[in-house]
């Protein structure tokens, strides 16, 4: 039986840095045995855990299954405890392409290519390289860096010195001539996988991208006439064309047939004004909810007063003069209040109404009468997609850094607070963001370091020596503090760092959410490579590193491959992703940064039916938070893929339980209300290639430690390949990711098929009503409206005001429109009654929902119906005139800016509130059209139909 070491000095900090983590370790053979049992018990604990709730409260482990126009795929069908697995897995990239979106196929393809790419390497290690190690070094790692420090494998595969003789042979000493003959060297082999390891990524990398942008490609021509795929982001305007008349003829000159400017402007004092009715609505709302209680078993109290034409309303906003109806409960007197010092009280009911109803004349005053500043940016929507794409592509101004053109976010997609920055201010914003990210990058390393040293040994000997005797009675123990609470403690740690992130991305400036997420993956990835996978080399020997860099740069690779051969590093390393891959992974099913806060908001902080409302309604997924984990478990698989190759396996693992996890996520929790394009694939093809780079360094250094002078020189011709290779793969595909194909566009909008649509003409189809929530997010302004039955404390009347614009409702919004000029403001939500809803006491009367008046059909959500889009190019081309063009043009723009309340309703004859007729699919006579796409699953390619795929009733919109 082999012996268990403990490795320490007398002093084990003694020559090294302040705050230097300790260098003491426990080596045992039980170190890895007991990694992978902690890990693999949160799992299966998570898992089953998990599989239980997910039946038990459906609420709030698969919320987007209640969204308002949720139609079950066959994943969704299954309600029983393991039913959900085989389901999800067997679910395609297509159906989730079409049922959730682009963005969430694109992290799924991701996740897929890695488990192929880790399970071929995977195989050919076991095979060939595991065989090779464990004949050279008798254990089944390269060997490297085997002393009295690094001997934790179990002692009986430590037989063998590097050369496959018995142990207790000396190599003969070797000259130049043996420096070339490197092929009977057992480092051959190691270079031949290093090489094999990086074709192999380049080409599941290459794969991916082509899959990518024909994906994105035909994703995008389905949406040729959304409002979204059609409308430019000109920002920087000059003086002269910061006014929707002047932008529209300046884009009409250009024969690009404009449909609607919206030019940005700024609300000022408005948004102050808001904000105070926003209060006084929530304190309105409490009260009433404090006094009649949530739901109220108060008799008097009838909510449905509301909507009845007999009763007078509990909260009238409407006529300043009626006197409301003074509701008293019974052996409770009404709340009051003191207004102000030394006055006297008054009725907090009477009080809070009176405030908001003044606050809300102000606002609708102010929106009516008020003139608001314009800024540079404006929103220009053109009659083709066309257009769109070539006003996006080129050059409109004579000088510099002016009508910079991109394709605009989608209208929710928009962060409106930020887009009334002058340019300067923006670049000014970038600079602080940069300054504080080199602080915080230089600094984050103090709390790792000082986390890692109140997790050692010696540490908890000295504040708790009772902890250190028993630490020290058990070997499990003793390994699982030295191996496993390290990689808690980084996970954990790191894990706080998305929240810092994201909170300087929107002091930064972006305009978009989807921006503001890529630019948290670019920061969280770097802080995580440098933090986790540089933590060993910069922790351990900082200052020594800088003053040794600083003296012979040329030694980086060297200095690299010692700092992360050690067994320290290598044994955290596959530590880390084993307890990311089984037992981090599995516990993200439970939720738990979301489910944990709702409890506590549920207990303490909820209490108004909004409250309830916006609680339960369904989590977004932040993308910014997500890849940089899985590019982080990328790169340290890969890097360590040669000199520990079991990582490989776990390596895979991860990336297959990733799928399946997210895949459960995407279908049945999380809902995005807008697209970002897949945007975030180039951005992690660079960093994927980052880590390809980092494993030829790394491997370089091997082969420099080693004295392989000739597999150190080709080393070099590879890394130069990689780079140019990702550089130029990069080149050549990012137009692609970013635009569409202009000749594809014309020929969709011809109602014409493109040649990759001919060849797909056989696939799995989705139906229409499957992917209702993915088409709604273009076409209809209620996808955000959650709806969840059996709940007695609210009754999902009204959209949440959370993730878009603060006090405003939000309503979907398909125009580009600041929300404060043209949003949807909340009127006062009071509590239910106990078992009554206001959709209960309109049938208890006899009155259908379709059959009430106009404002009274509970949960429709606002609908800006401005335009009739027809998805089919027509029979017969009716002529543009470009003149009349401009003139309707210019008139709808001028109506727009004087009272952007009438053009965001629409006439007064129609109910702003209600879809358009034949919504969200179908034809005017109630029947859908079906009409269904197409997928082949060897190329990834969604097939455009011959019709129009969203239907007329989900794509268009009624003119005004």
């Amino acid at each position: 039986m082999s012996t268990t070491i403990w490795t320490m000095s007398d002093n084990p900090t003694d020559g090294l840095p302040p705050g230097t983590p300790p260098r003491s370790k426990f080596d045992g053979p039980n170190w890895f045995s007991t990694q992978f049992t902690l890990s693999l018990t949160i799992g299966l604990v998570s898992f089953l855990l998990f599989s239980y709730c997910r039946v038990r409260w459906p609420v709030m482990f698969a919320p987007r299954t209640k969204l308002k126009g949720f139609s079950p795929h066959e994943a969704h069908a299954h309600q029983s405890f393991f039913a959900w697995i085989l389901p999800t897995i067997r679910t395609s990239e297509f159906t989730i392409l079409q049922i959730v979106g682009l963005d969430a196929a694109v992290l799924l393809n991701f996740l897929k290519m890695s488990f192929y790419l880790f399970s071929v390497a995977s195989f050919l290690a076991a095979t060939i390289l595991m065989p090779v190690n464990y004949y050279v070094n008798g254990r089944i790692d390269d060997g490297g860096g085997d002393d009295d420090e690094d001997n934790d494998w179990p002692s009986g595969l430590l037989a063998g010195n590097g050369t496959g003789k018995p142990p207790g042979t000396t190599p003969p000493d070797r000259d130049w001539l043996d420096l070339i003959s490197e092929a009977n060297s057992y480092l051959t082999i190691h270079f031949i996988f290093t090489v094999l390891f990086t074709l192999l990524a380049l080409r599941f990398l290459h794969q991916n991208y082509r899959r990518f942008i024909r994906s994105r490609q035909l994703f995008s021509l389905e949406l040729v006439h959304s409002i979204a795929a059609r409308t430019v982001m000109v920002t920087n305007l000059p003086n002269h064309l910061q006014g929707e008349r002047t932008l529209a003829v300046y884009f009409e000159n250009m024969n690009l047939p404009v449909e609607s400017v919206s030019l940005c402007r700024d609300p000022g004092s408005l948004s102050d004004l808001i904000d105070k009715r926003t209060e006084a609505l929530l304190e309105l709302e409490t009260a009433w909810t404090d006094y009649v209680g949530n739901p109220s078993t108060v008799e008097q109290y009838d909510p449905s007063a509301n909507i009845r034409s007999d009763a007078p309303p509990l909260v009238d906003v409407s006529d300043p003069e009626a006197q409301p109806n003074r509701l008293v409960v019974p052996q409770k007197p009404r709340p009051t209040l003191r207004p102000g010092w030394f006055k006297k009280k008054v009725d907090a009911l009477e009080f809070l109404e009176a405030r908001f109803r003044e606050l809300d004349e102000q606002v609708k005053k102010r929106r009516r009468t008020g003139r608001f500043k314009a800024t540079h940016v404006a929103f220009v929507t053109f009659e083709t997609m066309s257009s769109a794409q070539i006003a996006s592509q080129v050059v409109h101004a004579p000088y510099h850094s002016q009508c910079i053109t991109c394709p605009a976010p989608e209208p929710r997609d928009i962060v409106w607070s930020n887009m009334t920055h002058i340019p300067s201010a923006v670049r000014t914003r970038e600079l602080v963001v940069l300054g504080f990210m080199i602080l915080l990058l230089l600094f984050w390393l103090i709390p790792i370091s000082t986390l890692a040293t109140l997790l050692s040994y010696e540490e908890i000997k000295k504040a708790a020596p009772w902890l250190g005797k028993f630490i020290d009675s058990n070997d499990t123990i003793r390994a699982l503090v030295q191996n496993s609470l390290p990689s808690l403690a980084v996970i954990g740690l790191n894990g706080l760092l998305p929240f810092l992130l994201e909170a300087l991305c929107y002091i930064q400036g972006h305009r978009a959410r989807s921006w503001v997420e890529y630019s948290l993956l670019k920061k969280y990835f770097l802080f995580l490579l440098i933090n986790v996978v540089f933590i060993f080399l910069l922790a351990s020997t900082y200052w020594a590193l800088v003053r040794d860099l600083a003296n012979s740069p040329m030694k980086i690779p060297e200095k690299l491959a010692t700092s992360l051969q050690r067994g320290t590093a290598k044994h955290f390393f596959l530590s880390y992703v084993v307890l990311q891959g089984l037992g981090i992974m599995p516990l993200q099913l439970l939720n738990l940064g979301i489910i944990i806060p709702r409890i506590i908001y549920r207990m303490f902080i909820t209490r108004t039916p909004r409250d309830y409302a916006e609680l339960n309604a369904p989590p977004m997924i932040n993308y910014g938070a997500v890849y940089p984990q899985a590019i982080l478990v990328f790169v340290i698989t890969i890097t360590y893929s040669v000199i520990q190759p079991l990582i490989l396996m776990f390596g895979a693992v991860y990336f297959g339980v990733a799928y399946v996890v997210y895949k459960y996520k995407l279908l049945f929790v999380f809902y995005k209300p807008y697209e970002s394009r897949g945007q975030a694939w180039p951005i992690t093809f660079n960093r994927l290639i980052w880590g390809v780079v980092i494993f030829q360094v790394f491997m370089t250094g091997i082969f420099i430690l080693k004295k392989k002078i000739l597999f150190s020189s080709l080393m070099a011709p590879l890394i130069a390949f990689s780079i140019y290779w990702g550089w130029t793969t990069n080149r050549d595909f990012v137009p692609l990711a970013e635009y569409v194909s202009l000749s594809s566009v014309f020929e969709v909008q011809r109602g014409e098929d493109t040649d990759d649509v001919r060849k797909l003409r056989m696939g799995h189809p989705v139906s229409l009503s499957q992917s209702n929530l993915n088409r709604r997010r273009y076409a209809v302004n209620d996808d955000t409206l959650y709806v969840a039955p059996e709940d007695e404390r609210t009754d999902y009347s009204q959209p949440p005001m959370a993730n878009w614009y603060n006090g405003v409702l939000n309503t979907g919004k398909r125009r580009y429109g600041h929300p404060a000029l043209t949003g949807v403001l909340p009127q006062p939500w009071l509590p239910l009654k106990k078992g009554q809803t206001l959709a209960n006491y309109a049938h208890r009367n006899g009155h259908a929902a379709a059959d009430l008046k106009d404002g009274d059909q509970m949960g429709d959500a606002v609908v800006l119906t401005l335009r009739r889009k027809s998805s089919t190019v027509r029979a017969s081309s009716v002529s543009r005139n470009k003149r009349n063009s401009q003139a309707n043009l210019l008139a709808g723009s001028s109506n727009t800016a004087a009272n952007p309340e009438t053009s965001a309703t629409g006439s007064g004859s129609e109910n702003p509130w209600r879809d358009a007729p034949g919504s969200p699919g179908g034809d005017e006579s109630g029947q859908r059209p079906r009409r269904r796409l197409s997928f082949d699953a060897a190329t990834g390619v969604i097939m455009l139909p011959e019709n129009d795929w969203y239907g007329d009733g989900v794509m268009s919109e009624v003119e005004t």
